[in-house]
């Protein structure tokens, strides 16, 4: 909830980034906000999207589009997708049921107001009436914001926060059917986008209840051949959805289940299909995974491995989901330590793993044990699939502002209407500096952390 901003490489920092320090009476003041929002019952009106999942389902988009009572749809996606072959089977879908289309394929990563503009042009010379998103997180949120001019045409710099896009439902984006071509983003269930202002070199975070997809096409043929790099990093993007989920304050009764539900799948099948990419089960599953723990954050927003990697993502280009993959441990680590330590949830992280059993009474000794074992398994995954260990092009110079934004962002610091993340226990300046120092190139690293 509220906005979300982070600088680009290359743009200008705000004077007063490099020098503010999270203050008691800030942390209070959060507090405050994430009660009020927890007391909110806005997690009631999160829509999910009718899902349609099994091998071939991309064939059924036509049949799918005829009874939603869509007659031409702008497909978005990016060419690579077009050179893959898998848009034309939803072409041939739409075809075979009597119905036209028009296309916009160039959608590039971290789209800007440029490209969605672009295809918004398409959309209304095309006479089009509904959308249809093919792709991974790029595609997805290109396609939402085209959605919003179309509905709610304003200078998309103004979506920036919540609600601000569809305001809150009253002008809703035309019909939208999502197929996700990775399994970790979630975007064909969240409700957010992110898009770059290009003129300003600057990404905001629109969130908008209104931008959930009607229908989410989950077919696993569409992500059998992802390069394994991409396999991992979306994958452990979907564990940190569902992780950050669970351990939020906002943490709702139909939340908790649905994070568990995918951090057990993701434990039980990100693997297999990081060594087998054909393996059509595993792809599956971590396609349900997926989708499962942006339901979940839909209803709890994120915390504060987001905060931190979208900074790495906004200043150095970091693909979110190895982002993420690094910063994750290192938070959970943080949550593990202390008399406040987040004990039983961490252990209740574990068991759903298939670190522990269901069926066991744990002491504290055990549930601390278990929250570890947890950890060290993150760890122990990521170095299998060979994830990167630092931050390329980060310089010790950089820690205190990334720190700082990273504040900004999880403590709703940027206006007086943003919640920030409902984050269950909270770093110190210090604290945070540290997490971020690890994860420098090795010639940049401190010699003592």
């Amino acid at each position: 909830f509220g906005s979300r901003e982070f600088c680009q490489q290359g743009s200008p920092v705000p004077p007063w980034h490099r020098t503010l320090r999270l203050s008691p009476a800030m942390v209070e003041g959060h507090k405050m906000k994430i009660k009020i929002g927890k007391a909110l019952p806005l997690y009631k009106l999160v829509p999910i999207p009718e899902v349609v999942q099994g091998e071939g389902t991309v064939a059924r988009i036509g049949e799918l589009a005829l009874k939603m009572g869509i007659k031409k749809p702008l497909i978005v996606t990016d060419e690579i997708l077009m050179q893959q072959g898998f848009i034309q089977d939803c072409m041939k879908s739409l075809e075979s049921n009597g119905l036209s289309y028009a296309l916009y394929d160039k959608v590039l990563p971290n789209p800007t107001t440029e490209q969605c503009n672009a295809g918004l042009a398409i959309y209304q010379s095309e006479k089009c009436d509904s959308l249809i998103a093919f792709g991974g997180g790029s595609p997805m949120d290109c396609c939402k914001m085209i959605g919003c001019l179309v509905s709610n045409p304003q200078p998309m710099a103004s979506y920036a926060g919540f609600g601000k896009a569809t305001l809150f439902g009253l002008r809703k984006i035309p019909p939208l059917i999502a197929v996700p071509t990775t399994a970790g983003t979630g975007s064909e269930t969240s409700a957010g986008a992110v898009v770059t202002l290009a003129e300003k070199k600057l990404k905001v975070v629109v969130a908008d209840f209104g931008l959930v997809p009607k229908v989410a096409v989950l077919d696993p043929v569409v992500v059998k051949n992802l390069p394994q790099p991409i396999t991992a990093a979306t994958g452990m993007d979907a564990l940190t959805h569902a992780v950050e989920s669970y351990l939020s304050v906002w943490r709702r009764p139909a939340s908790g289940p649905l994070a568990l539900y995918s951090v057990e799948r993701v434990f039980k099948y990100l693997l297999r299909t990081y060594d087998n990419g054909h393996d059509m089960e595993a792809r599956e599953q971590m396609l349900r995974a997926s989708f499962d723990a942006a339901s979940a954050f839909n209803m709890t927003n994120l915390g504060y491995v987001h905060a931190i990697a979208h900074q790495f993502g906004g200043l150095f280009h970091t693909p979110h989901g190895v982002a993420n993959c690094m910063v994750l441990p290192l938070v959970l680590d943080f949550f593990a330590d202390g008399p406040d330590a987040l004990v039983d949830d961490l252990a209740n992280l574990a068991i759903a793993a298939g670190l522990g059993s269901h069926y066991e009474t744990y002491d504290e000794a055990h549930k601390r044990a278990l929250g570890r074992k947890f950890i060290a398994k993150v760890r122990e995954m990521s170095a299998h699939m060979k994830v990167p260990t630092y931050v390329e092009g980060m310089k010790k110079e950089h820690v205190d502002d990334i720190v700082t934004r990273a504040f900004n962002e999880a403590h709703g610091l940027n206006n007086a209407l943003d919640f920030g993340y409902p984050i269950p226990k909270y770093l110190t300046h210090a604290d945070a500096a540290k997490i971020v120092s690890s994860l420098l190139p090795p010639g940049e690293r401190p010699s003592k952390l």
